[in-house]
């Protein structure tokens, strides 16, 4: 509408006509297209910027724990991994304050002055400060709150050093960090040889191995704004959901304290994944991807397309003879490889065996066996093997029944094989600011022009009152059941043996889902078992609530993370699709370089900004709710969360509760999140008992 003019006489023809022919001017009328666009971030919490007072905090009627020291490892110093792979242990951790000596000292033989400890790695600063008994465990009544807030504010030296392996000689080698929490700088054998910056980045080094003891010092930094955390209290209640820690993104953002967990105090700084050392001729494997597309609604066969980069490292060309192995398939292809980045790929078009006939599928728990295959790629230049990359993968494929807009105007129920789009080189789906739209009953995306009338866009006969998402696995429609993993332990110990327990129990409770909240969960252990237990993974990016949680301040450092981070996973079966953010949408340029990492990366996942509301169900309740409503009003479509609270086991809450305060209801309990208020707001629940 351009103008509207109320008069207050009826008018007649003449005059009528007289204004038709009196017409606003269209060309200078901004118009707002109604429904059509999804608003930018406009305001956000910072948490707290300083602490609490005093008589709010958590007090406690039961004793604190003393500290006890864990046995340190006895794993040796190199420890073989896959091939050319081999685990660097006997790291030792000292807080930077207390170290003279700078990185080209420290990363000499010899015993540097200051307060060294037996490091926990893979761990956190607090893990190792914990095994060694200088501070309590914190998951223990209110111990918590006897470790000090200034484990966020100093950096940390890691040392170790280790004997060249015989097998090294006349190779190349590369140090590789598999995780740092936040930054690091990385001296090895007196000289600086790189950095990180963000948690979910490799570094990736060349070195120079040198006959006798090799030493590594790496300088860890803790993320700039680790903010304030809440103390949780009756008097206190839950606080803020996170706060200044978010504009460091990507990082472990809940850290600085949730309506689910407290501050963690080194907001897990520190060495959380292996390193590792890898000998290799001139040419590395790098991320070898495997495509696994399925001939839909038929199952009977599988194209496997195989892309492997390679990084030739000399300053020449190199021929070299990449292949690649998985059952009974060899596939083989002889190149030049330039210096630097390039990429063999091996298509079915190529290689007939590569079209594998009556394919083993990997399924969600519950619809068959989460059939897993090995994958072995080497790289030989002159018949001598110059590197290998063990992978795992499913030959599964992965489409989305979605309700989309189309040019017209119209909303579209559809089925988007987003694998068949990729190998295409095509996006089906507008996931901009711009290409999201309001339906009378849910947010949607739209169609891009090629998935108007790409033949990987197939149209259903279904009509739903909501836009919403249902996943096909090989062609089947699932119904999704599980849960939330804010994080998998707070101080990252995240070992298999350590796992795998929470996994079983995933699996016996029929539950087939697992979102990856925040990206708190990326790691080979957790998405290894994923994979083995047919728990499918949503998967998030590291930043939170839109209009709640400020926005991380370097998309370049995000999105390099996520480029890595892509890279590194994408062949896990069980991650089913990416998600920008926790509820809401990236800013646009943020939320455009997500699109275009998992385009180029992976192609075979659908990328959404949102984790609710556009294509899915509003987040929650928390509270509890009579039963009927989650068959009914409550279950309008696919949700992410929805929850209520509830009570853990008598052993459980005796295993972290002193007996003085299990009873009345204490500020221990409520700093361990039993509240009545908030999102776990427990008022409904007692009132229910």
């Amino acid at each position: 509408m351009a103008e509207a003019t109320l008069h207050d006489t009826a008018l007649d023809g003449a005059a009528v006509t007289a204004l038709a022919g009196d017409r606003p001017n269209f060309d200078v009328v901004h118009f707002w297209n109604v429904n059509q666009g999804w608003e930018w971030q406009n305001r956000a919490n910072t948490g707290y910027f300083r602490p609490q007072d005093p008589w709010t905090l958590p007090q406690g009627r039961g004793e604190t724990s003393a500290p006890v020291a864990a046995p340190v490892s006895a794993r040796p110093v190199l420890e073989a991994g896959e091939p050319g792979r081999q685990i660097i242990n006997g790291w030792t951790l000292a807080a930077a304050p207390d170290v003279t000596a700078d990185g080209a000292a420290l990363s000499q033989p010899g015993s540097p002055a200051g307060t060294w400890r037996a490091a926990t790695v893979p761990g956190t600063v607090l893990t190792t400060l914990v095994d060694r008994g200088v501070y309590p465990d914190p998951y223990y009544g209110l111990n918590n709150l006897e470790i000090p807030e200034s484990l966020a504010r100093q950096d940390y030296w890691y040392r170790t050093s280790f004997s060249a392996p015989a097998e090294a000689a006349g190779r190349r080698h590369t140090l590789v960090l598999n995780g740092v929490n936040y930054a690091s700088e990385v001296w090895f054998n007196g000289e600086k040889v790189g950095s990180t910056r963000g948690a979910f980045v490799r570094g990736q080094f060349e070195v120079t191995l040198k006959p006798g003891e090799n030493v590594v010092a790496i300088q860890v930094s803790p993320p700039p704004h680790p903010g304030t955390p809440h103390e949780q209290s009756i008097r206190g209640g839950v606080g803020e959901n996170g706060g200044q820690l978010a504009i460091d993104g990507p990082t472990f953002v809940a850290t600085e304290g949730w309506d689910w967990i407290p501050g963690i105090r080194d907001r897990n700084t520190g060495l959380w994944q292996n390193v590792e050392l890898v000998t290799h001729g001139d040419v590395r494997v790098v991320d070898p991807q495997v495509i696994t597309d399925l001939p839909l609604p038929r199952t009977d066969s599988a194209d496997v397309h195989i892309n492997v980069p390679v990084e030739n490292e000399a300053d020449a060309p190199r021929t070299v003879t990449v292949r690649a192995a998985f059952d009974d398939v060899v596939v083989e292809k002889t190149v030049t490889a330039p210096p630097g980045r390039s990429v063999v790929a091996f298509a079915p078009s190529e290689f007939a065996a590569l079209r594998v006939a009556n394919p083993r599928l990997w399924w969600p728990n519950g619809y068959g066996d989460p059939v897993l295959h090995d994958l072995t790629v080497t790289a030989s230049i002159d018949g001598q093997t110059s590197d290998t990359a063990l992978s795992r993968f499913g030959i599964r494929e992965v489409s989305y029944d979605l309700s989309l807009f189309a040019a017209d105007g119209e909303l579209r129920r559809v089925n988007v094989q987003t694998t068949d789009g990729g190998l295409a080189g095509q996006r089906l789906i507008d996931v901009t600011h711009e290409g999201i739209k309001q339906s009378p009953r849910g947010w949607a995306e739209s169609l891009t022009s090629a998935g108007e009338t790409s033949p990987a866009v197939v149209a259903i006969d279904e009509t739903l009152p909501e836009p919403h998402l249902t996943i096909r696995v090989n062609g089947v429609r699932i119904a999704a059941r599980g849960g939330n993993w804010g994080m998998d332990d707070a101080m990252k110990r995240v070992s298999r043996e350590r796992l795998e327990p929470y996994f079983r129990l995933q699996r016996d409770g029929h539950m087939n889902v697992i979102r990856n909240w925040m990206g708190n969960n990326y790691q080979d252990s957790f998405l290894d078992l994923a994979d083995e237990y047919g728990m499918m993974i949503l998967s998030d990016f590291w930043q939170s609530t839109q209009n709640f949680q400020v926005e991380p301040q370097d998309p370049q450092l995000f999105l390099d993370n996520a480029r890595d981070t892509v890279a590194r996973y994408r062949n896990h079966p069980s991650i089913i699709l990416w998600f920008g953010r926790n509820e809401g949408v990236p800013y646009p340029m943020l939320n455009k370089g997500l699109d275009d990492v998992v385009a180029e990366l992976d192609g075979t996942r659908w990328f959404t900004g949102s984790s609710n509301s556009i294509n899915l169900q509003g987040s929650g309740p928390y509270n509890y709710r009579p039963p009927v409503g989650y068959f009914t009003d409550l279950a309008t479509g696919f949700s992410v969360e929805t929850g209520t609270p509830s009570l853990s086991t008598l052993e459980s809450i005796q295993s972290y509760v002193p007996t003085e305060d299990l009873w009345p209801l204490s500020d221990t309990l409520a700093y361990h999140d039993w509240h009545f208020a908030g999102n776990g707001d427990t008022a409904t629940f007692m009132a229910a008992l």
